[in-house]
């Protein structure tokens, strides 16, 4: 496996889940700009409605093309099945346990470590297996 994993490390001060979720929001915005056709991939349904609806408000008179078909650009899904093969990059939304078996068909994988130290375990796991497989890995905080 090779490729790149981008760990975005929120920030320490306590952020409402919606502050949070705005600067996740940003780093799929960027990640769209620099790359093109990016794969979000949420833990739930229910986190994926939620990420849908945020990235039309995240940032006022900004655009971002997505949706929950696979034509859009930015493309949101719960299902690790419904991965599209031509996409560049997988974002890992609030993902609670070990790499998703789609994590290796991508040139760059996001992930996000959570502010609170309960929450972080599931990335450290992430992290280990990431650095095993052979991916060069890159930490970034993240402003709120």
């Amino acid at each position: 496996m090779s490729g790149t994993v981008n760990f975005y490390q929120l920030p320490a001060l306590p952020l409402s889940v919606v502050e949070s979720r705005r600067a996740i929001c940003r780093v799929i915005a960027k990640a769209w700009q620099v790359l093109g056709r990016v794969d979000v991939l949420a833990a739930s349904p229910e986190l994926q409605k939620n990420y849908d609806d945020l990235l039309w408000t995240f940032h006022a008179g900004a655009f971002l093309p997505h949706g929950s078909t696979i034509q859009e650009p930015v493309y949101l899904f719960s299902d690790p099945q419904q991965r599209r093969p031509e996409a560049r990059a997988l974002v890992l939304l609030e993902w609670p346990g070990e790499l998703p078996a789609i994590a290796d068909t991508v040139e760059r994988l996001i992930d996000f470590i959570p502010a609170a130290e309960a929450d972080r375990e599931a990335a450290r796991k992430r992290y280990r297996q990431c650095k095993q497989a052979g991916y060069s890995i890159q930490m970034f905080p993240l402003e709120a």
